[in-house]
This record gives C-alpha cells, structure tokens and sequence, in this order.
C-alpha cells in the first residue's frame, strides 16, 4: 500500500504558503466540498450552529483550491480543457 498523507493544513497556513489573503481563500473554499478535500474543524464543545469553524484542507484540497483561484482569475490551465475541445481539430489555412 502506498504511502498517503494525513497531514490538514489550516486555512491561515495555506494563505500564507500561496502569498493570498485569507478572506479570499475562505470565500473560494465556500464551494468545496470533503471530497475536493476542505473540512470544518470545530475546537468549542458543544458545537451549535453559531460556532466558528476551522478550515482546513488536505493537500488534494490545496491543490483543488488552486484550480479554483486560477479559474477565478481567468488564468488558463491546458490540462483543464473538455475532451471534446483537446480533440477537436484545428481547421488549415488555404494558401492562395
């Protein structure tokens, strides 16, 4: 079995190791889920609907939140292209 990484990273870390503003990537993690790998930690007991949670991801989570950011900002990332666009052929030019 291969080797898997159970370390979460808090929401202040990973602002800090992208250089961004931690409103920012809280507001971007609003649309993750547990499986995109961003979890709520909670540190008061009992947990009611009006405690702070922590976010935290995981470092698939980090990644994802990265995609996000990048679509957010418009930056092209080639291997996020549809299949269909990757295999559509480009139309030649005719030559007079």
């Amino acid at each position: 079995m291969g080797y898997r990484n159970s370390a979460l990273y808090t929401l202040k870390y990973v602002a800090a190791m992208l250089d961004e503003d931690e409103d920012f990537l809280r507001e971007c993690s609003t649309e993750m889920f547990s499986e995109d790998g961003c979890l709520s930690a909670y540190d008061d007991y009992p947990v009611s609907e009006l405690s702070e949670h922590i976010v935290v991801f995981t470092e698939v989570g980090i990644e994802n939140l990265q995609q996000i950011i990048r679509n957010l900002r418009g930056v092209a990332n080639p291997a996020s292209k549809p299949v269909t666009e990757r295999n559509r052929k480009k139309p030649r030019l005719l030559r007079s």
